[in-house]
């Protein structure tokens, strides 16, 4: 018994059944950053996000099988101080990445229970 109020209930609704589903998932997914790496960091960012929200299941294992940079723009600025001195050039970077990623998850939701 947990705590306080009705004893714990035993669920054998998946016991000797296998639970594990593997499936790939495929997007698309622009962004840009100040810096290459800032760049591709939040374009995976946003893809692990994406997939917790499209899976609903709970997610074992993520893994990036393939990847594409359909578009790469390259911005390159130069920025004065008051608009004489000290320049400095700044780059800016967009990437437009497809991605197919192998999730492995639970087949299995609240509502099981």
């Amino acid at each position: 018994m947990f705590g306080f109020g009705k004893p714990a209930v035993q669920v054998d609704s998946f016991q000797g059944q296998q639970l594990l589903t593997e499936t790939e998932h495929e997007m698309t997914i622009t962004m840009s950053g100040d810096s290459l790496e800032n760049t591709v960091g939040n374009v995976f960012q946003v893809m692990r996000k994406q997939i917790f929200e499209d899976i609903k299941h709970p997610i074992i294992h993520m893994e990036a099988k393939e990847v594409y940079f359909e578009e790469v723009k390259v911005k390159k600025e130069t920025e004065r101080f008051l608009f004489l001195f000290m320049p400095r050039e700044k780059t800016y970077f967009t990437i437009t990445a497809r991605i197919v990623v192998k999730v492995k998850y639970l087949n299995i939701t609240k509502e099981d229970f």
